[in-house]
């Protein structure tokens, strides 16, 4: 039973290391490939923030270690944190109009995301084991399905602040600018060329 607890420690530390480097080359595939407008811009900025937003409210409610959180999205979806995390990352996509960053974000997401969090319900399951078996039975892991608990519960920025949400929606803001800084570019770019051309 220790060699196995061992194992899935061990495991659930590799997968928490490999998160960086993943975030990092889904990161550099939306720049790589990004050739935002305005409207994609847009678009993409409002699902950002609705990733942004479900992550917050999610923080606002788990309480980690301490009990099986099934309120607010957590009563409609196991793990609304990753399900806003990969929202932000499509998000990022859309801003910058490419297929391709899109591809590259979604297998790097579920190739490193997956593991990880079937790893985290193994770990909840031995802590808090019919509690969180029944848990599982009754919500999906990452597609959302309706359910009035989602009311329930208190949500807390105090919670939010602890969980250092605020540094995740800082980077996110970094990240926005940065698109729109390419829009500006990309247009200045294109208007000293066509002035060159009218200017022959």
């Amino acid at each position: 039973m220790s060699s196995d607890h061992t194992f899935s420690q061990k495991m659930h530390t590799m997968l928490l290391r490999a998160r960086i480097p993943a975030s990092i080359l889904m990161g550099l595939a939306i720049i790589v490939f990004a050739n935002p407008t305005l409207s994609s811009w847009l678009i993409g900025l409002a699902i950002v923030v609705i990733g942004e937003a479900l992550r917050i409210w999610a923080s606002g409610h788990i309480h980690k270690s301490a009990q099986v959180t099934s309120t607010g999205p957590y009563a409609m979806v196991r793990h609304p944190l990753y399900l806003g995390h990969f929202l932000i990352a499509t998000g990022f996509c859309i801003t910058g109009d490419s297929l391709p960053a899109f591809i590259i974000v979604t297998i790097a997401f579920f190739i490193i995301y997956m593991p990880t969090w079937k790893n985290e319900e193994k770990n909840l399951t031995e802590m808090f084991g019919a509690t969180y078996s029944d848990f599982m039975a009754n919500t999906p892991a990452l597609l959302p399905r309706w359910n009035r608990s989602v009311f329930s519960g208190s949500f807390s920025w105090e919670l939010v602040s602890q969980h250092r949400e605020w540094k995740h929606a800082a980077g996110l803001t970094a990240g926005m600018i940065g698109m729109a800084g390419l829009i500006f570019w990309d247009n200045s770019i294109a208007l000293f060329l066509l002035s060159l051309v009218q200017g022959n």
